[in-house]
């Protein structure tokens, strides 16, 4: 460990201390970092641990919820000497009151180091909502992507976006492997980027949505990552919030593989593949998909608009925009 690091986490030892010793009746939340350290709450018992172990002391607690990328959330009860890390639960409201606990929460920063890895780097250093080139590990010699510097505190890489329907998406397996568009306007990043951009991290995915009259959404979800392309650049997805609901939505599409409409093998029958049918590229099942942000950009009420399509009141009338953006946890 580096003298900084050792600093750093001395630091946090020392305040977590202060804090387990101020008086139960105060509710207080104290920002360390990455972390947020909250007394007198805990994670809801309807939410399972990953691990549950003892731990002689609230420092013990921490150093083991420092020690799991994974971890979103812990508590640590002095009176048992309970130690509970999760890695589901990391939407708001999934902690309630209790005397005695303290709770961890990271915060979902994942700000990287030179050189730029993602997004999260040029928000790190204070640069606005722009176009840059960012130096994925697998990607040595970069990749120019769109950086939403704005939306939910910022640091975000987009991989796709779509607002005046201005860029065809009907396109084929190796346009969708390359990406195409401009990252400036209307595109998509391409599947082999993200597949390397993903590769070996973990990320969090974001979709904002806009329908045509205006009114907008959005959800996260606290797993995103794609398989290789000999593996069809499959999409694993999990755990969301917000305010478009993710269980009809994106969850469905878990462990699909991605169709084009040259490479698609959903056809039943007399039935068109999803592709086609959607005019789309997209994680496909058999049975398609409720959720079609590569579709016709287009007002109207049509299957193969790009929507989605258990956002009341909406259906499937088409969305005037969307943007799938990623960020390090």
């Amino acid at each position: 460990m580096d003298v900084s690091r050792h600093q750093q986490t001395k630091f946090v030892f020392l305040l977590l201390i202060f804090i387990t010793s101020m008086d139960d009746s105060i509710c207080t939340t104290v920002r360390v970092g990455k972390y947020s350290v909250e007394k007198n709450r805990r994670v809801k018992q309807t939410i399972n641990p990953v691990e549950s172990e003892l731990a002689k002391s609230v420092i013990v607690c921490v150093r083991r919820f420092h020690g799991r990328d994974d971890a979103c959330l812990a508590d640590y009860n002095p009176e048992t000497r309970t130690c509970n890390i999760f890695t589901s639960g990391c939407c708001p409201g999934s902690d309630e009151r209790q005397t005695g606990f303290s709770l961890f929460r990271r915060d979902l920063e994942g700000f990287t180091n030179p050189p730029a890895e993602d997004c999260s780097f040029y928000k790190s250093s204070g640069q606005p909502t722009g176009v840059y080139t960012i130096y994925p590990e697998h990607l040595p010699n970069g990749i120019s992507v769109y950086c939403d510097m704005d939306v939910d505190e910022g640091g975000w890489t987009v991989i796709q976006r779509r607002f005046n329907g201005s860029v065809d998406f009907y396109r084929n397996w190796e346009e969708y492997k390359s990406g195409f568009g401009n990252v400036a306007g209307e595109h998509w990043l391409g599947n082999e980027n993200i597949y390397q951009l993903t590769r070996g991290n973990s990320y969090v995915l974001r979709i904002d949505l806009q329908a045509f009259d205006g009114k907008t959404a959005y959800v996260k979800y606290f797993t995103f990552t794609i398989s290789e392309g000999t593996e069809d650049y499959g999409l694993t997805i999990g755990e969301y919030c917000g305010t478009v609901d993710g269980s009809t939505g994106m969850m469905g599409n878990n462990n699909a593989k991605f169709k084009t409409k040259d490479k698609d093998d959903t056809a039943r029958g007399s039935i068109p593949p999803c592709s086609e049918k959607l005019h789309s590229g997209w994680w496909f099942q058999q049975y398609c998909s409720t959720v079609n942000l590569n579709g016709k950009w287009t007002p109207d009420e049509s299957i193969d608009s790009m929507n989605w399509q258990y956002w009341d009141p909406y259906f499937t009338k088409g969305l005037e925009k969307s943007s799938m953006k990623i960020r390090r946890k």
